[in-house]
């Protein structure tokens, strides 16, 4: 017999002692039993998605489909970003940084023109990219990355690494070429006249 959608039904779970107790934990400080506490947990993180699903779907509908998918990513970049930095970007010149940063990458993607597997393997790999080295580059280039990955439009990581494997080698075979001596033509090379001469 079918189950109704309002029956309580047990399930056996396996899980590390460590997140048992880290449960257990949250469980006593949010006054909840350990069932309680996972399944307030599991319930939350349904509504976050659904909430990301329908803040999408709203910024479409206002804006339409490319503006409301590039404020999605925008939106997205800032929550990652402050999130690993721990603060909030208008508050902070580092995190602005990134975001500023994060953004113009994200635009960039959004506008279109370029292999969306080269551009993953800028922002994946440091040796890659134009900037500085430097943690705050690399971050907004691994959040703008991050993003792109969460709204399902960033390349397979096997596309970003083959990618990354051909700009390493046309880099590579570019430093040979330049390293080689030139060979200077006679034809370009213009003769020195005398005074008076040849004119």
């Amino acid at each position: 017999m079918a189950r109704k959608l309002s029956d309580t039904v047990q399930l056996k779970l396996r899980f590390s002692e460590a997140l048992r107790r880290r449960l257990e934990r949250e469980a006593k400080r949010q006054e909840h039993s350990l069932n309680g506490e996972i399944i307030a947990r599991l319930e939350q993180s349904f509504r976050k998605s659904e909430d990301a699903d329908l803040l999408g779907s709203t910024l479409r509908a206002l804006f339409g489909g490319a503006t409301g998918d590039l404020l999605r990513a925008i939106a997205t970049a800032i929550w990652l970003i402050e999130k690993h930095a721990g603060k909030k970007w208008h508050e902070d010149p580092e995190t602005a940084f990134q975001v500023s940063h994060a953004i113009g990458q994200i635009v960039d993607w959004f506008a279109g023109g370029r292999d969306p597997a080269r551009h993953a393997a800028f922002l994946k790999y440091r040796d890659l990219s134009i900037l500085p080295p430097g943690q705050s580059a690399a971050a907004a280039n691994a959040a703008a990355l991050e993003t792109l990955r969460k709204m399902g439009v960033a390349p397979s990581d096997a596309e970003i690494d083959q990618a990354a494997t051909k700009l390493r080698a046309d880099y590579l075979e570019a430093k040979e070429r330049l390293a080689e001596p030139f060979l200077v033509s006679p034809f370009l090379v213009s003769p020195q006249t005398k005074e008076g001469e040849g004119q």
